[in-house]
């Protein structure tokens, strides 16, 4: 129905501002080689480009790559997801995924099983209030977003350097999410994203402050035989680097605690041994203009369950916003 309001201009939804996304991320790790392997597929229909990230590293070196290349606008049609070096493939859906890299420096191949089902973050519990992004913007991560823990095989073929005619046969665990939906890569204040693997347990913590909403947000789940739990709070105390507080995240030398409460009111306290990681890849954002940036460090490292004293290991990722005249030439190379 026509209102006389409707004579006059219109709000703008938030969403006008921002871009529509389509991402997945996959760190894998081999703790006993120290390697430390991260994919990232960042594809922006509307730009007509997509971002592709191989980052790898082991004992003694590593590799990295960022590259922008075109995408179609109709998402459906681009399977597999790929570029001139990197290719995504879903080999069965939930459950089995391959990536296969290309490079003058060393090829990389991957494969991942889920250990457990992939949790819908929208299935967790919301926090009271409202966003002006809807009940999507209550979610930890205000857009789709679901999540899995992973077994990972893979091998890496050096072919440059000193190393050059190695190959590297690794096994271990892992994680994925894949997240679409209008996103901003500016929006977010400061998150944690524990992801903490273990022989029988994925321990999955999320903390999240973005514009759209004036508190943190919590989410994550938890993953047994028993099948997943959400996480209703993650008890970030014990985190010493400024985050939010517009100053860069610094050395992060000392290990983190955090404490992983689900809805079923079971606890979970981990230890990430940061302080002796075996890997650290960044996926920074900077703005065009050069005045605000998102630092952001995917950290693989050891983790210990204090309740039983286990050890496994995984990956702790922390981000900060940063804001002011060229404050993205501060964080080095552009493809950081």
């Amino acid at each position: 129905m026509i209102e006389p309001k409707d004579d006059y201009p219109h709000a703008v939804p938030v969403e006008a501002s921002m871009t529509w996304k389509e991402n997945w991320v996959f760190p894998g790790f081999d703790a006993d080689q120290r390697i430390a392997t991260l994919f990232h597929f960042s594809l922006r229909p509307g730009h007509g480009e997509g971002i592709f990230t191989a980052k790898l590293s082991g004992q003694g070196w590593k590799h990295r790559y960022v590259g922008r290349s075109s995408v179609p606008g109709d998402l459906t049609t681009f399977v597999p997801v790929a570029n001139e070096r990197l290719t995504f493939e879903v080999v069965e859906p939930g459950s089995r995924f391959a990536i296969a890299y290309r490079s003058d420096e060393l090829d990389a191949d991957v494969a991942y099983q889920g250990r457990w089902p992939a949790f819908d973050f929208a299935d967790g519990p919301k926090p009271e209030g409202e966003s002006p992004l809807g009940p999507i913007g209550l979610s930890v991560f205000p857009f789709n977003h679901y999540e899995q823990g992973l077994a990972v095989t893979g091998s890496i073929r050096i072919k440059d350097g000193e190393l050059a005619g190695s190959e590297i046969e690794f096994s271990g665990w892992g994680n994925r999410d894949h997240s679409w939906g209008w996103r901003d890569d500016f929006q977010f204040r400061h998150h944690h994203w524990v992801c903490a693997s273990f022989d029988d347990v994925y321990i999955q913590g999320s903390v999240m402050l973005e514009n759209f909403f004036p508190e943190e947000k919590h989410g994550g789940f938890v993953s047994t035989s028993a099948g997943n739990s959400a996480t209703a709070h993650v008890d970030t105390s014990d985190a010493y680097w400024a985050a939010g507080r517009n100053e860069r995240l610094g050395a992060l030398a000392r290990d983190v605690q955090y404490r992983i409460t689900t809805v079923h009111g079971d606890e979970y306290t981990v230890v990430a041994h940061i302080g002796s990681d075996f890997g650290r890849h960044w996926l920074n954002a900077r703005s065009a203009d050069r005045s605000m940036a998102y630092e952001d460090c995917q950290i693989f490292c050891d983790y210990t369950l204090v309740e039983t004293g286990q050890r496994g290991a995984g990956v702790l990722e922390v981000g900060t916003h940063l804001e002011g005249p060229g404050i993205a030439d501060t964080l080095g190379r552009p493809d950081s």
